[in-house]
């Protein structure tokens, strides 16, 4: 399965304050499906970024995307979401990248980089075995120039998997995490890239040679995944003209000191008996609002793991500031994904703006999602919100 024949879909790119207009045309042979933006600030209702749109099939649905004047540039993408179709559909191959452009393509030390997308998806089964592609390419060559600086985009369009990002003989200098840019660049020799997540870096190209990319062995009992080659770069010419590394990327709005209106706890499970995947001791119902939020607020969610395996956490439509892994603070930044290590926890701060409506938030290991571990948040305009949803969690926040 594909979108228009190919693996993976056309990229889309956009700017701050433009409309993006996408028919669906489902052509999948008896399988429901819809469209995602994932990571996109947009509406969740009407035909934006709806989940809880059916295409049926052989019918067409005309969506459209208003991105705000002040969207963050950088990298998202776009996948279907029919609970209950999500694996089978994105395993198969559907996903695209987004590109919004904006001021970060115009940051002194970025501006003017080459740059290159890598979407990453498999594992896919061919003829010669299990297969990872990136760009719908397999151990495709990166061409660099000894000494150049490039600017790198890559996505996690797995369904379920992982990737622990090496490039042998470099490091990375990371300066977006999901589209939201780091106020400084953060230097990493390895990067865990879980399903739905995406990443910025620079990198710089070592002497003329091969280098390797890979994805490193990772993980235990169920989720444990062995090495394998994504892509070799292949640095050779003329050596590039010298550049420096950007002393600052962007600045960003740091929650530590806001004023939290709500605050709520939420754990995701594996169960041993039927619901076997949940939210707070709940399967997913789409008829069901699990949190009720005010439009406007702020709030802080202590998100727990209570399972083995890695969950990483994506919630739909706004971003969130990671505060805290298993009472760690974290450096300012935001995500719309993170992984929840297992039996960990994570603190996570976030402001619902601009757009009402209900919406999902789930673990973005497909087969997870599918089989129950998702849920709704309603946002509200209004003084619904002040009544929590019955068998919600919610801790008033201190006056």
């Amino acid at each position: 399965v594909s979108y228009e024949g190919m693996v993976p879909g056309l990229t889309l790119r956009a700017r701050p304050g433009e409309t993006l207009r996408v028919r669906l045309d489902n052509g999948l042979g008896g399988q429901i499906t819809n469209l995602h933006t994932h990571g996109l600030h947009v509406s969740p209702s009407g035909n934006s970024d709806n989940v809880f749109v059916h295409v049926e099939p052989d019918e067409s649905f005309q969506y459209e995307f208003v991105i705000p004047e002040n969207h963050t540039s950088g990298l998202y993408w776009y996948h279907p979401h029919h609970h209950g179709n999500s694996m089978q559909q994105v395993a198969g191959g559907m996903a695209g990248a987004i590109i919004i452009d904006g001021e970060l393509n115009e940051v002194a030390g970025i501006a003017g980089l080459r740059e290159r997308l890598l979407f990453l998806q498999g594992p896919f089964f061919g003829d010669d075995g299990i297969e990872y592609l990136v760009n719908g390419v397999q151990t495709p060559a990166i061409a660099m120039r000894p000494g150049e600086r490039q600017c790198w985009r890559i996505a996690n369009a797995n369904a379920n998997g992982y990737y622990l990002l090496s490039l042998s003989g470099h490091d990375f200098d990371i300066i977006s995490l999901d589209g939201n840019p780091l106020p400084v660049p953060r230097r990493e020799d390895t990067i865990l890239l879980g399903p739905g997540e995406r990443v910025g870096i620079l990198v710089v190209a070592s002497d003329a040679g091969q280098y390797q990319l890979r994805s490193l062995a990772w993980g235990d009992g169920a989720q444990q995944q062995d090495e394998f080659l994504l892509a070799t770069a292949v640095v050779m010419g003329e050596p590039a003209a010298s550049s420096l590394l950007p002393a600052a990327v962007l600045p960003l709005e740091d929650l530590t000191g806001a004023v939290i209106d709500q605050r709520r706890s939420i754990s995701f499970e594996i169960n041993s008996t039927d619901p076997y995947y949940t939210v707070n001791g709940q399967a997913f119902d789409p008829d069901r609002v699990d949190q009720v939020v005010q439009l406007g607020s702020t709030e802080e969610w202590l998100i727990r793991n209570e399972s083995d395996e890695w969950h990483p956490f994506h919630i739909h439509v706004n971003d969130f500031q990671l505060m805290a892994v298993n009472g760690e603070r974290q450096p300012p930044q935001y995500h719309d994904t993170v992984s929840l290590p297992p039996r960990g926890e994570i603190i996570i701060r976030l402001r619902f703006l601009d757009f009402a409506g209900k919406f999902v938030y789930h673990c973005h290991i497909l087969a997870h999602e599918d089989f129950g571990m998702m849920a709704v948040v309603e946002v509200v305009d209004g003084d619904e919100a002040a009544t929590p949803v019955a068998g919600s969690s919610l801790v008033e926040a201190p006056g």
